[in-house]
C-alpha cells in the first residue's frame, strides 16, 4: 500500500509522541483531538509498516521475559505483564481476569481493594457470579468513595460485589475519599464503622490498589500538590519516591499498616504513565505489578 506523506508523517508523529515522549495514548487523543482507539490503530499501523521497530535487547547472554527483568529491577516479587490487545477496553478485560488468578493464587484471607478501572471490570466480572474455591474470609476498601458517579470509583461498591461472589464478609468504609477539613475526617474516623475497617487493614494478607496520574486524581476530585506524580491507594508520590502532603485529608489506610501487608499490588492501566508507575515503584507502595505489555517494555527502555 502506499502511503501519501501526509499520513505517514502524522503515523510517525503519534509514533514519537508514545514511544519517544512517553504520552499515553489517552493523552495523544487529547493533543490530536482524536479517539483513543483510533491512536491504537495508528500505533499499530506506525509498526507493521516500519515507522517503528521493537527490538527486545537482552542484558545478559539469555533472553529474559519482561517480567523478570522488571522484578529484578525493582525488586518486586512478581511481575504480571498481559499482552496489548486491539483496544484498550480489551486489554484491561485481560488485565482484570488475570488480576482475579492472581488474586486466587495468593490465597489470602483479608484482603483490602481500591477503586479504578481494572479493579472495576474485575467486580464486574465476578458480579451474578459464585467462586466458593477463593480463600478470601473478609474483604475491605483500602480509601474512600471518590464523587464520580461512576461505579468503578467506588470502593465499597467493589467490595460488595467481590464479597457476594467469594461468600466473604464485607466491611465497608462508608465515607468519601477526601473531606474538606481534619474535623469531618476524626468525625468519621470516630464512627464503628471506620474502626471495624481499621481492624480489617491490620490484618490485611493482601492489598489491591490501581496507580493513577494526575489526571485521573483530578477526575475523582482529590488533589495532590503538583510535586506528586503517581498516586496508589491514596499516596502521592514525588519522582523520588517520596510521599507528599495532599490538598485534602484522605480517608484512606495508614501507610505503615498498607506496608506491614504481605502483598500489594499495583495496577497500572493503558493510560497510566510510566512516570506514575515509577514514582510508585520508588516508593515501595507496592510489592507487585500487573501492566499491559506495552506500559512494561516503556518502563524497562526508561531505565536501561
Amino acid at each position: 500500500m502506499k502511503y501519501r506523506k501526509e499520513k505517514l508523517e502524522r503515523l510517525a508523529r503519534v509514533a514519537h509522541l508514545y514511544y519517544e515522549e512517553n504520552k499515553t495514548q489517552g493523552e495523544i487523543a487529547d493533543i490530536l483531538r482524536v479517539s483513543r482507539p483510533l491512536v491504537s490503530r495508528m500505533l499499530n499501523e506506525a509498526r507493521s509498516i516500519g515507522i517503528v521497530e521493537i527490538r527486545v535487547r537482552s542484558l545478559t547472554s539469555e533472553p529474559e521475559p519482561l517480567s523478570e527483568l522488571l522484578c529484578q529491577t525493582y525488586g518486586l516479587r512478581s511481575g504480571i505483564v498481559v499482552p496489548d490487545e486491539e483496544s484498550e477496553d480489551v486489554t484491561h478485560y485481560a488485565m482484570a481476569q488475570r488480576l482475579l488468578t492472581y488474586i486466587n493464587e495468593q490465597n489470602p484471607a483479608v484482603v483490602g481493594i481500591g477503586w479504578g478501572t481494572v479493579i472495576g471490570l474485575a467486580a464486574k466480572r465476578l458480579e451474578g457470579t459464585q467462586v466458593p474455591s477463593l480463600s478470601i474470609q473478609t474483604i475491605c476498601p483500602l480509601l474512600g468513595n471518590s464523587n464520580v458517579l461512576s461505579r468503578q470509583y467506588h470502593s465499597d461498591e467493589h467490595v460488595r460485589m467481590f464479597a457476594e461472589a467469594c461468600g466473604a464478609q464485607p466491611v465497608f468504609l462508608h465515607a468519601p475519599v477526601y473531606t474538606a477539613s481534619e474535623a469531618d475526617a476524626n468525625m468519621f474516623r470516630e464512627t464503628a464503622q471506620y474502626q471495624a475497617v481499621v481492624d480489617q487493614w491490620k490484618k490485611l494478607d493482601l492489598a489491591v490498589a490501581e496507580i493513577h496520574d494526575d489526571s485521573i486524581v483530578q477526575r475523582t476530585g482529590y488533589c495532590g500538590q503538583e510535586k506528586a506524580v503517581g498516586y496508589a491507594a491514596g499516596y502521592g508520590v514525588d519522582t523520588e519516591g517520596k510521599t507528599v502532603s495532599l490538598s485534602h485529608t484522605v480517608m484512606r489506610i495508614p501507610l505503615d499498616m498498607l506496608k506491614r501487608c504481605r502483598r500489594i499490588i499495583g495496577i497500572c492501566t493503558a493510560d497510566t504513565s510510566v512516570q506514575a508507575l515509577q514514582s510508585v515503584l520508588r516508593a515501595g507502595l507496592i510489592t507487585d505489578v500487573l501492566a499491559p505489555e506495552s506500559v512494561a517494555q516503556q518502563l524497562v527502555r526508561k531505565t536501561q
